[in-house]
């Protein structure tokens, strides 16, 4: 006998059997007992979560002559008939292949046709929101009032990109992502009915890398099955198949990164990457890592873990107030490398580029530029209080004595940056890329290294600026533009430490 796929061999054919969608099912189910069936439906959600299963078992159940509580009988001839398709009274239509006008407006010729043997024609549309606006545009008329005994359902996994005035024409019901114990619930049942064991570690990693979605764990565990020994599933072919890199491995890259190490980082990078380990699957551990160690250093509770399954691990301890803006800052690194290595011919050069930047990150990029501090104010308190706009606190630089400066405006350089960007928009936004300190009768506009070109721009436009001040805070102000110099380990000292002394040569 031919050998069928868990996922079709264990398709829903009741209700009953649809996981994680119950509110959906009742609706449904009460619509067909009650004879309130309407003439357009839109199943959304995403994939694997049983859109089109719940559409043929409700095109079955509106035909079934037998049907009990919305359920259809599955024995019955006309059951038998519908599910076996040697009736054309469900129709499917794939929307990614058949997109166009034409196709579209073959079915509306079509619908006016009686259905063979039960009550209603059932037009399943998969995919829908790949038809053409031309498609739906000959779509809509029909849709709104169509035969009596037509009914329309619509699936999509995108219901954003269908027009208003589809959604508008339909009932719509969302499919929910299923939960992790609803997973594991139907694959130790289908397991069970397959007579083969799996071990609970194994059980829970594929549930984890479902996303949610049925059809993808028992297309897993059909892999799976294909290699298991003595009819045993084992957690570690899972991983195999999975190219999950070993916990050990991403643990190390996640304190490697933590502990600014590029080498250590670079060489379980290399490790993971020569065992065959897949680049998009190390992302996403480091992603589920990362979020482990932010989460537990803010709720400390070990039950919310993805990743990191040993709560009592050494990443817990460098966790600190300090550190939480640089992981959040990491998490958005790797968000953003997972999608590109999904376009990318050298995986592993994107990689290593990445755990370079994280290693050498900011612990914040709100950091004031060095050699700066806020002096506090040491002046007459009572009289502050009385006119603060009197008295403000002042920067200093490099250690200069503060100076406490009777201004008659507020030194607000953010308006004259403002008021320059409505006549001077590169200029504006140059300005706006510096960081802006009041000192006595100067105003010093620090750029960092990167930003030379603002930082120039800023420099031959220092007259006009200083006249903008002028005519916007009523004083003479004198305009210094600097870069702040810096030792930037990724520029100067990651080449030595990557390739040695004899191999590198800065000009």
């Amino acid at each position: 006998m031919e050998y069928v796929a868990l996922y079709r061999k264990y398709r829903p054919r009741r209700f009953e059997d649809i996981i994680g969608q119950e509110n959906v099912v009742s609706i449904l189910k009460n619509q067909i007992t009650m004879d309130k069936i309407a003439h357009a439906y839109l199943f959304s959600g995403t994939r694997g979560t049983g859109k089109t299963s719940a559409a043929k078992i409700f095109a079955r159940a509106v035909n079934c002559p037998e049907a009990n509580g919305g359920e259809p009988c599955n024995s019955c001839k006309t059951c038998v008939d519908l599910e076996s398709s040697s009736i054309m009274d469900i129709i499917e239509i794939d929307a990614a292949s058949n997109r166009g006008v034409d196709e579209i407006r073959d079915l509306r010729d079509k619908v006016k046709y009686m259905p063979a043997v039960g009550r209603y024609k059932v037009y399943i549309i998969d995919e829908v929101h790949m038809l053409t606006m031309e498609a739906f545009n000959a779509l809509l008329k029909t849709l709104e009032e169509p035969p009596s005994h037509a009914i329309f359902i619509l699936a999509t996994t995108e219901p954003n990109k269908l027009p208003a005035t589809i959604l508008s024409r339909c009932q719509r019901f969302n499919f929910r992502r299923l939960t992790s114990d609803e997973i594991i619930s139907r694959m130790l049942f289908v397991c069970k009915d397959i007579e083969i064991e799996i071990e609970d570690s194994a059980l829970k990693l594929i549930a984890r890398n479902a996303d949610g979605a049925m059809r993808d764990a028992l297309s897993i565990l059909d892999q799976c099955m294909s290699i298991s020994r003595n009819n045993l599933i084992e957690y570690e072919e899972v991983k195999s198949i999975l190219g999950i890199t070993d916990n050990e491995i991403v643990y190390s890259m996640i304190e490697a990164v933590l502990s600014r190490d590029v080498k250590t980082a670079l060489s379980n990078l290399d490790n993971a990457y020569n065992s065959g380990k897949e680049m998009v699957q190390l992302i996403h551990q480091l992603i589920s890592g990362f979020r482990d160690v932010l989460i537990y250093g803010i709720t400390k509770n070990p039950n919310i873990l993805l990743e990191i399954k040993d709560e009592k691990s050494g990443l817990f301890s460098r966790i600190d107030l300090k550190s939480m803006d640089r992981i959040s800052s990491i998490i958005d690194v790797l968000a953003d490398r997972e999608n590109k290595l999904k376009f990318t011919a050298l995986p592993k050069i994107l990689m290593e580029v990445t755990i370079v930047r994280l290693c050498t990150m900011e612990e914040s990029t709100m950091k004031e530029p060095a050699g700066q501090k806020e002096m506090p104010y040491k002046g007459n308190v009572a009289a502050a209080k009385e006119n603060p706009a009197d008295y403000v606190k002042k920067p200093v630089i490099s250690g200069k004595p503060p100076v406490e400066p009777k201004v008659e405006k507020d030194m607000d350089f953010s308006g004259v940056v403002k008021h320059i960007s409505k006549d001077q928009k590169v200029l504006g936004m140059s300005l706006g890329v510096g960081k802006a300190r009041a000192d006595g009768d100067r105003i010093v506009l620090y750029y960092n290294q990167g930003d030379e070109f603002h930082a120039q721009k800023a420099e031959e436009e220092k007259a006009y600026i200083e006249s903008m001040v002028k005519k916007i805070l009523g004083k003479d102000i004198k305009i210094i533009v600097q870069i702040n110099k810096r030792d930037d380990y990724l520029i100067n000292k990651l080449p030595l430490d990557l390739f040695g002394e004899d191999k590198v040569e800065f000009k």
